[in-house]
């Protein structure tokens, strides 16, 4: 992996040190072109000529394609969708939910996940439980709070694979052996692990998994992903619903609807551009390996976490090390809202990070373009702060 080459076609790492993937990745050169190059051929042919309209469903199928093969799943376990958000509620509304089923979820979550459960909650009478985890608990402290609060009517586990505002990665694969022992489902906000780490839906028994392009993948704003697997389809049923929802109608009121099919989620006219720009980051990240990616930004974050927890009146408030940590470094430090610190890092540095109200700290995102003179400089810029401070 050459960080030196792969820097050059990140035009953002000319002008800054990024560090805020978790919220947008800086996109690579070839998706930015990608993206250019089908929305210029559109408008240069004319959107529905007959090759331009096969050439667009084609692209869009590569794109599912695409993400299929990223995942570990197939592709008719894939429905393109707008955002993580948006996957999310695709399944919280196509469940069916009875008075009084329970639902688990954590206090490490994202509102993407919290707020839909509030409406869940009020709107149909379901109970739902946020078990409180701290940054600090081991893989199976986090089994064993989340077992505790199992109940015979528990439907679905609603969870974060890499929590965003304290950086904690959850041991899914045990977490998703442990709710379908219990007879329920997991539904998994992969906003902070998609391009993060490698993944693989079947070896690690996945239920529902909602993912979005723009973070860790360096994708395009507006286009993510749904993994639903394979016999789960026809057990959620499209909240919002177009003609692919339909198996036949006629205006006579005969009417079929499709059930089996991942595409019933998916409506009408969606971007070809957008497509294409998640196809070419997608294909940037699997040319680099992501595994070798996961493993870079393992040992990057490690050495952040290093420098930083070596500065007095630094504290870390993501896990140190282990198998719960990840690229997400959240710290604060004494006599400074992460507010000032964000500011001061820009102002100071051109250091790109942001604040996280849940933990009250400053969060970067370590990915694996970042180097280690960028940590260093972060790691010098925070003890002039400290010092400053005190």
């Amino acid at each position: 992996m050459d960080i030196g080459e792969i820097r050059k076609q990140i035009p953002a790492t000319e002008r800054s040190l990024y560090f805020n993937s978790g919220w947008s990745g800086p996109s690579p050169q070839p998706v930015t072109d990608a993206v250019i190059h089908n929305l210029e051929h559109q408008n240069f042919e004319g959107p529905t000529l007959p090759h331009v309209l096969l050439e667009e469903r084609e692209t869009k199928e590569r794109t599912r394609q695409a993400i299929a093969e990223f995942l570990g799943a197939t592709a008719e376990e894939i429905t393109i969708r707008q955002n993580t958000t948006d996957g999310i509620n695709v399944v919280l509304n196509g469940l069916t939910f009875a008075e009084d089923d329970h639902i688990i979820s954590c206090n490490l979550e994202h509102s993407s996940g919290v707020v839909p459960l509030y409406y869940l909650r009020d709107r149909h009478g379901v109970d739902v439980t946020f078990v409180k985890l701290e940054a600090e608990d081991s893989p199976q402290e986090i089994l064993d709070k989340i077992e505790a609060a199992m109940t015979p009517k528990t439907r679905l586990l609603l969870v974060s694979h890499i929590s965003y505002s304290f950086g904690v990665r959850l041991p899914l694969l045990e977490l998703n052996q442990l709710a379908h022992s219990h007879n329920a489902y997991v539904l998994v906000d992969a906003a902070q692990s998609a391009g993060h780490i490698a993944l693989d839906m079947h070896a690690m028994d996945c239920d529902f998994y909602a993912m979005t392009g723009h973070k860790w993948i360096m994708g395009p704003d507006g286009i993510g992903a749904l993994y639903i697997r394979r016999d789960l389809v026809e057990m959620v049923e499209p909240a919002s619903v177009a003609g692919r929802a339909a198996e036949h109608y006629d205006f006579e009121g005969d009417f079929t609807p499709r059930r089996d099919e991942i595409k019933k989620f998916e409506l009408t006219t969606t971007s070809g551009p957008l497509a294409a720009g998640l196809t070419a980051a997608i294909n940037f990240q699997t040319s680099a390996g992501q595994a070798q990616i996961e493993e870079r930004i393992a040992a990057l974050s490690a050495l952040a976490r290093r420098r930083f927890a070596d500065i007095p009146g630094v504290r870390l408030a993501s896990p140190e090390d282990g198998p719960t940590s990840c690229g997400l470094a959240c710290f604060s430090l004494e006599g400074m809202t992460p507010e000032d610190v964000v500011k001061q890092l820009w102002e100071r540095g051109r250091i790109v990070a942001r604040q996280v109200r849940e933990s009250a700290s400053t969060r970067l995102s370590v990915h694996y373009f970042n180097t280690e003179n960028e940590i260093q400089a972060v790691a010098s810029l925070l003890s002039e702060l400290t010092s400053e401070a005190r």
